[in-house]
Parts: structure tokens; C-alpha cells; sequence
């Protein structure tokens, strides 16, 4: 059997061993859970999810490949995932690439292998803490100290919002909607597309004068 070669530290000295997908490079993150057993790409691109890595509950992540049209963001900048058992060879007609194409591409490092039931549980019964995403020669003792030098970051609606004024039409325009992008998804916009709104997209500090 293939050899671990990735584990996840916990700020309380805790220690998960699996297997590496996606980018390579080592992280700290805030460690959350997702329940959903279908829609990975869509968490996987959610902005809601920056500095943060998923642990997914479902098991099995990656079989359906990922779609072009179902990204929620145009450059997701979720901090990592970790799921049970990763599949690599998708079976769907839509699918353009592999998950672990796509978190090689946005820089998102994965884990696989890992008790995700265990993990949610710890979660759920003690809330989200710090977590290190490293190569398993990373010794416990030199992962909690890296964990204890690290803040997470505070700037996290800065980094998703737009950089600039966008118009989303709606085809057939009833209603104009100014939306303040604090990490806004796609599919907000499709929505109230489909529902007659066109939307002006800002970004998050623009001002109320600016929007009349």
C-alpha cells in the first residue's frame, strides 16, 4: 500500500495522515466542514471559503469532474480540501477537468484518506481552529509552532470583491440591482437574471454616492 505523504496538524496537537491532491504547497488555514453530497466545485469555488480548509462529510469527491459553466467565482481562493476517498477519473459529460487539475491550477492544496467523519465530529463538538496542511515529514513539534506564529487573515472580503464595476444583463430587464460584492456568487446574479434584474456588480468599498 502507497505510503502517506501529507497530514493535516491541529492547533490541539492533533494529527490526520492521508494523501496529497491538488497543489503542492504547505498552508495554514481555519478548518470548517461542509455536509453537501453533491456540489464540490461549488464549494471548492465559493469565496466564502478564502483562508479556510473544507472537510468534506460526504465521502466520495471528484467523480463528476468539474464543469466549466458551475464555477461560483471566476478565481476561487478557498484555503484547501479534505475529503475521504478522491476519485481522479470522472464519469460526466460536462466534465473539462479533473478536481485535482483545478486546485493545481488555483494553487488549492487537498488531502485524501483521512477519517472526515472523525474530523467533522471534532469540529462540530469543538468549532473551527487552526490547521496545517503539510508534508508528512513535517515533525508535530515544528508544526505547532508554525501554527502558533500564524494569524489568519482579516482582509478576506478585500481579496474576493471586485476590483471593478461590472453589468450583468438580464435578458429581458425589469429591475436594476446594485449588489455590493462582499464575495458575491454567480449564482446570486443568475437568479435574479433569470427573474428580470440586471445587476451592477461593486466592488466592497464603494461608496453609497458612488452607487446613486
Amino acid at each position: 500500500m502507497e505510503k502517506w505523504n501529507k497530514k493535516l496538524i491541529l492547533e490541539d496537537g492533533s494529527q490526520y495522515y492521508g494523501y496529497s491532491f491538488g497543489s503542492q504547497e504547505e498552508k495554514i488555514t481555519e478548518l470548517v466542514f461542509n455536509t453537501a453530497p453533491v456540489g464540490y466545485q461549488e464549494i471548492l469555488s465559493d469565496p466564502s471559503y478564502t483562508y479556510q480548509t473544507v472537510v468534506m462529510a460526504y465521502p466520495l469527491i471528484g467523480n463528476y469532474g468539474i464543469a466549466k459553466e458551475d464555477f461560483e467565482t471566476k478565481q476561487p481562493s478557498i484555503g484547501g480540501l479534505a475529503v475521504r476517498d478522491y476519485n481522479d477519473i470522472p464519469s460526466n459529460f460536462r466534465s473539462a477537468a479533473t478536481l485535482d487539475e483545478v486546485m493545481r491550477q488555483y494553487h488549492i492544496p487537498g488531502i485524501y484518506g483521512i477519517d472526515t467523519r472523525k474530523l467533522v465530529r471534532k469540529i462540530r463538538d469543538f468549532g473551527s481552529c487552526k490547521a496545517l496542511l503539510t508534508d508528512v515529514q513535517t515533525s508535530l513539534e515544528e508544526g505547532l509552532e508554525k501554527l502558533a506564529g500564524f494569524e489568519i487573515p482579516k482582509d478576506a472580503v478585500e481579496k474576493v470583491s471586485s476590483k471593478e464595476i461590472r453589468y450583468c444583463a438580464a435578458k429581458q430587464e425589469n429591475y436594476l440591482v446594485a449588489a455590493i460584492d462582499c464575495g458575491i456568487k454567480e449564482n446570486i446574479i443568475r437568479s435574479l437574471n433569470a427573474r428580470g434584474c440586471s445587476v451592477m456588480v461593486y466592488p466592497w468599498n464603494t461608496s453609497y454616492e458612488e452607487i446613486q
